[in-house]
């Protein structure tokens, strides 16, 4: 979320730590006590200073353009400008941009020739120097806002200089400077902390930080305030819904939110509206409550909360109709759905311009009841973001007094006519934990002293009580008790982020370790994202999900296998991959556009309800047998700059490179429903199939919009990792004598094995290792039909002496009639 450092301060004072502290010191701190901070926002711009308008008339030669004479203060004097806007005749002090300003990414305002005239600078609206988004009728006058005399005062500074009027804490009026700074707080995933959604959240961990006091305007009871001795009549008819508030006003009008909401609101990443429903959502962002405002006259009879019905509609405030199902809550009048209760408000009782009589809802959802409906109708609102982390029941209960001091702020004066309040006790967690401090010292490595460990707690809202030698009891506010600190440990976690874990000293480690056996899958993992990358191919990490429109378009004839997923959140989404294929083919068609020679590779898994698996082959964790259905690890890539015969060298090289041979090659006529039937083949040893390979059907070309010329191929990497695992292994002592690197280049048969003729090139002399593959080339042309020539790189090493010239001439030699008794001849003899 966005919230600027303005709004936090209105609850933390940090102007003491900003004389010590840059602001990025500051968001460097929360980021390792709290959350990371993905961005720091600076609301500021050089040269843009307040101007008095001493003169204004139409230039004669242009109807739209004004002539404007202005003051800029004493050092910069005064200054003609042009300008378009309309409401200029009536400004006296307005925004000026200054020769040199840069507006905007990249718009430098300079000396301008316009309609035959000089124009130094330019007159602003707020949009133009970016207070709000929305694009400005005409220029910003200042006296609107400010006070006449003030404005004379400050006439040649900057107008970041200027601060607004805003209701601060009970209403009463604080100074928000217009030069401020935002943060971009990364708190989307962290799903056990509902308050970080929330200014006051961030305000408390900002407080406790830097120890600095912290102002809660929150009541701590868990009571409604009484604003009525009207009880509106609400049907609660789920218990999806955890508490309901409703507060009904009158005598309203809804128009555009005075300057001061919207630059908050822009601070904050949110759209101004209208004034009644810009309320609704600054509460969201500062108490982290979603909220909803309803024109009352709009509601039919009776409000209830309840489940919909099967193919009921509604028409969104985001224009489209969704049909809902019997797993939808919804907030709904006589009439039907008037919203989806957590996730977005209906159009059919919206707030307008004409709104006299609100209805203003607080409430608290299921978690899991509003994710659920989210993901059903792919809808994501702030409201269904706050929901879905388990907001706090009692918070839903505190909304009311703080819509009142802001319509109060706006000029209102609301008629309140009846309210409604609801809880489900059940739902509010009442949390103790015991806390021994031997646990603190344990996990900590450290003695923290107690009244550090005390301090902290109460700053974050924690209440202590119980206290012994040995333990002390903790309750856990309400807003940390949905599903956030249960057990001692989570105590102890709070404590030590809070103390920072680099003021725990580092300690070397003492004692017996023994050395772990080589994880062989890790180890082979590697090898082949090597061998791969080193190759110019790309991994790719997609989602280990499919649905039956990709299953139909690579032609997969075995549909009933597919295992469908219960909890599914888009229609995406819809089973578990049974290949690697169709993700694959998605990556080359959204990569075309950048470029034509492709390469992707994935290592993942792929689910079927009865997948095959060869006999042969052991299982590779421990405790797969148990999986509620069978999985098994594929390596997978596709590319559109490879000819089969050059994949071919590629897989070939992959298999000499890993166990010194090349498998057995063979065609493949029906390998799988997306290969061409006709240009396929496979790799196999002792009877276990290690790979597939080959162009893809037309078909399933014209399906992803991927060229004919794309290839792919797949290997089992439980397979290979079998294989892997079984190759003996030898090891021998490390010279100290400098190796030499020496190149031989056979002429061999296309059918020969590689992997065999490497074997005799070792075997030759027992000072050569690490044979290698570099190259393989075909031409039959030049060096004749079904032939290739291979290129062997090795390395020769003495165990005892450093080894001459002669020694390698000789050496060669040796491999030279080795492979030529096998029936091969060294290329060019």
């Amino acid at each position: 979320m966005k919230t600027s450092l303005s709004w936090i301060s209105m609850y933390t004072p940090l102007e003491s730590i900003l004389k010590e502290k840059s602001i990025t010191e500051l968001a460097h701190l929360y980021s390792i006590h709290t959350a990371e901070i993905d961005d720091i926002l600076t609301h500021d711009l050089d040269k843009i200073v307040i101007g008095k308008v001493l003169s204004c008339e139409k230039h004669p030669d242009s109807k739209k353009l004004s002539i404007v004479r202005v003051f800029l203060g004493e050092k910069l004097g005064e200054e003609t400008i042009l300008t378009g806007a309309e409401n200029i005749v009536n400004a006296k002090y307005v925004p000026v941009a200054t020769v040199g300003a840069v507006l905007g990414e990249d718009f430098v305002i300079g000396e301008r020739k316009m309609a035959g005239m000089i124009s130094r600078g330019m007159i602003c609206g707020d949009n133009e120097i970016g207070l709000v988004s929305e694009v400005a009728a005409g220029i910003m006058i200042l006296e609107e806002i400010w006070d006449e005399k003030f404005l004379e005062t400050m006439v040649g500074k900057s107008v970041f200089d200027l601060s607004i009027d805003f209701p601060g804490i009970g209403g009463k009026i604080v100074q928000i400077p217009l030069r401020d700074t935002t943060f971009e707080i990364d708190n989307k995933f962290i799903t056990n902390r509902p308050d970080l959604f929330s200014v006051i959240g961030n305000a408390r961990e900002w407080a406790t930080i830097f120890d600095e006091n912290f102002t809660n305007p929150l009541p701590l009871e868990a009571t409604p305030t009484q604003l009525s001795n009207k009880m509106l009549d609400v049907a609660i008819e789920s218990d999806k819904c955890l508490a309901y508030t409703l507060l009904e006003t009158d005598n309203l009008t809804a128009e555009k939110s005075p300057l001061a909401i919207r630059v908050m609101m822009e601070r904050a990443g949110l759209n101004p509206k209208l004034d009644l429903v810009d309320i609704t959502n600054m509460i969201l962002t500062e108490y982290g409550q979603p909220m909803h405002a309803f024109d009352a006259d709009k509601i039919v009879g009776k409000i209830s909360v309840r489940m919909a019905k099967n193919g009921e509609k509604i028409e969104a405030l985001n224009d489209e109709t969704y049909e809902l199902t019997d797993k939808d809550l919804v907030i709904a009048d006589e009439s039907g759905p008037i919203a989806i209760a957590g996730v977005i408000g209906g159009k059919n009782s919206a707030v307008s311009e004409t709104t006299t009589r609100v209805f203003w809802e607080s409430a608290t959802f299921d978690a899991t009841s509003v994710r659920l409906t989210a993901q059903r109708h792919s809808i994501r609102t702030d409201a269904s973001t706050r929901y879905e982390k388990s907001l706090d029941p009692t918070l839903a209960l505190k909304p009311f007094p703080r819509v009142l001091e802001y319509l109060e702020f706006l000029g209102k004066n609301p008629e309140i006519k009846g309210q409604f309040s609801g809880i489900n006790t059940d739902a509010v967690h009442d949390i103790n934990i015991l806390v021994p401090f031997a646990l603190v010292e344990q996990k900590s490595g450290i003695k923290i002293p107690q009244e550090t460990i005390f301090h902290i707690l109460q700053k974050l809202g924690f209440t202590i009580s119980n206290i012994t030698e040995e333990s002390f009891s903790v309750h856990v506010p309400s807003w940390r008790a949905t599903k956030d600190i249960n057990i001692p440990e989570d105590i102890v976690e709070e404590i030590l982020r809070i103390y920072g874990y680099d003021n725990i000293p580092a300690i070397a480690l003492s004692g017996d370790f023994s050395i772990q056996a080589k994880n062989f899958e890790i180890s082979l993992t590697n090898r082949i994202l090597n061998f791969f990358s080193a190759r110019g191919w790309n991994e790719v990490y997609n989602y280990s999900f499919t649905n039956l429109g990709l299953e139909k378009k690579i032609l997969s004839e075995n549909r009933d296998q597919l295992i469908a997923i219960q909890n599914t959140y888009t229609e995406d989404f819809t089973h578990m991959r049974t290949s690697l294929a169709p993700r694959l083919f998605i990556n080359i068609a959204e990569n075309l556009r950048h470029q034509e020679n492709l390469k992707f590779f994935e290592i993942g898994k792929i689910y079927a309800k009865n997948l095959e698996r060869d006999s042969k082959i052991e299982k590779m964790l421990a405790g797969q047998e148990n999986l509620p259905f069978p999985e098994r690890t594929k390596l997978g890539g596709v590319t559109t700059s490879e000819t089969i015969a050059s994949l071919r060298n590629v897989l070939d090289e992959f298999f000499v490179e890993l166990f010194g041979f090349i498998p057995a090659v063979s065609q493949g006529a029906s390998l799988a429903p997306f290969l061409h039937p006709g240009v396929c083949g496979e790799y196999s040893h002792d009877g276990v199939l290690l790979a597939k390979f080959g162009k893809i059907h037309p078909q399933v070309v014209e399906n992803f919009g991927i060229p004919d010329t794309a290839i792919y191929f797949e290997i089992d990497f439980e397979a290979i990792f079998q294989l892997e695992k079984n190759t003996e292994k030898h090891l021998k002592p490390i010279s100290v004598y400098q190796p030499i690197t020496r190149e031989l280049n056979f002429l061999l048969p296309k059918h020969t094995e590689i992997g065999s003729v490497a074997h005799k090139i070792e075997a030759a002399h027992p000072w050569i290792s690490r044979v290698v593959v570099d190259d393989i080339f075909e031409d039959a042309e030049k060096i004749g039909k079904n032939m290739r020539s291979v290129n062997f790189s090795f390395v020769v090493q003495s165990p005892d002496s450093t080894i001459s010239d002669e020694d390698a001439k000789n050496i060669q030699e040796s491999i030279i009639q080795a492979i030529a008794e096998a029936g091969y001849k060294l290329r060019g003899m």
